[in-house]
């Protein structure tokens, strides 16, 4: 009899630390699926998730190359003028010198043109008449890319918003207006719209592709079937 009762003590709290195992599991489980669909009903990045992994490394060898090759004329000159001239300043502080007249303005608006034409090439009507709950519409205009609203306002905001600061930096250095602008949060702004556009380039690039492959896969399925049918019947 003196042996069974700390078995039984032993069992019983077992099943206490397995019940409670349990309990935080389901809670990390719980917790895990209302950040998925948190993240799934996040504006721009909730389609990710779905996205086929050769779409996302597509995209980002795609926003490598453009960005390292567009990119130039910011960082090639300063890495020679820093390490193959003496007495130089640093290498951020050169190329400080190549962006302080807001040269990322220009980018970003660069960045964007492919972004819009992206979007509305083949993704994009006037007038249609689709109700289908993955058609989004800016009037009269409606999309089948993700977010195509989204991405329009946004590539139009900043094309506006790059021309103002733009043109308010060149007219201030050309001395056609007397206000003194803060160059140091032009600058730092005009680093901030070109990462936005970066990421809104990225985004449009996995979309796209995500589409292209499943226009691809249809259209072979679709093959696939008419050479199934054709064979029945001639077979």
């Amino acid at each position: 009899m003196g042996d069974r009762k700390p078995q039984k003590k032993l069992y019983t709290l077992d099943r206490v630390k397995g019940a409670i195992w349990r309990k935080l599991r389901d809670m990390a489980s719980s917790i895990k699926s209302a950040m998925a669909g948190l993240f799934k009903a996040t504006p721009l990045v909730g389609r990710l998730s779905e996205s086929k992994r050769s779409s996302v490394l597509s995209a980002s060898k795609e926003l490598v190359l453009s960005t390292l090759f567009s990119t130039i004329p910011i960082w090639f000159f300063p890495i020679i003028y820093t390490y193959f001239f003496s007495n130089t300043p640093p290498l951020l502080t050169n190329m400080k010198a190549y962006v302080d007249q807001g040269d990322l303005y220009i980018y970003s608006s660069a960045m964007i043109g492919p972004l819009i034409f992206a979007i509305t090439s083949n993704y994009a009507e006037w007038g249609a008449k689709n109700d289908s709950p993955s058609v989004s519409r800016l009037g009269r205009l409606s999309f089948v890319f993700p977010y195509g609203v989204w991405f329009l306002s946004i590539a139009v905001l900043i094309s506006m918003v790059a021309v103002i600061c733009f043109g308010l930096m060149r007219f201030e250095s050309s001395g056609f207006i007397d206000a003194k602008l803060n160059k140091d949060s032009l600058l730092t702004f005009s680093i901030f719209m070109y990462a936005v556009s970066l990421v809104c380039l990225f985004l449009v690039s996995v979309y796209r592709n995500d589409l292209s492959d499943t226009s691809a896969s249809d259209a072979r399925a679709s093959t696939a079937d008419f050479l199934k049918d054709w064979s029945k019947r001639n077979g």
